[in-house]
């Protein structure tokens, strides 16, 4: 007669080793993401389609995003948060402006400007590499644009 798993022991092995080796695998796991996290902390830089783009990431789990193209300006911020390997996800929870002007013509002549709200900006979920300590390459794994950021001294 063939014994099964239970009864050979290989079953109260693996629950051994299991109890030993898990918890290692979340300690690292948790460790290799706050060091990522500690790769990110600080001021970023990069220009894409005209617009100089400054992050700045806190240790917080916090950031903030500035759009600039000449005297135009955009700024994002909220958490931001290391989820799969070499994926970082951008919450966005305030943003500027919030409202912006909308001219509205009236018949052939003329017409009036009003505020109007501005909606929210999607959340950033970027994949990234880290070109050395002071160049990270971020690709939108929406769009599929790549900013190289380099860390402002």
């Amino acid at each position: 007669m063939k014994k099964s798993l239970l009864t050979s022991g290989a079953a109260a092995r693996f629950l051994r080793m299991y109890r030993i080796v898990l918890p290692a695998i979340l300690v690292l796991g948790a460790t290799v993401a706050a060091a990522q996290q500690n790769d990110f902390v600080g001021q970023w830089r990069g220009v894409a389609s005209g617009m100089t783009i400054t992050l700045v990431v806190q240790p917080n789990g916090r950031f903030t995003m500035t759009e600039q193209a000449g005297t135009l300006m955009t700024q994002q911020s909220g958490p931001y948060k290391l989820v799969a390997p070499n994926t970082i996800v951008f919450t966005v929870e305030d943003w500027q402006p919030r409202t912006m002007p909308v001219y509205h013509p009236t018949g052939t002549v003329g017409g009036y400007y009003t505020q109007e709200p501005t909606a929210k900006p999607p959340d950033g979920l970027y994949s990234y590499v880290f070109n050395g300590p002071n160049t990270v390459v971020l690709t939108d794994q929406v769009m599929h644009g790549t900013i190289t950021m380099n860390r402002v001294p």
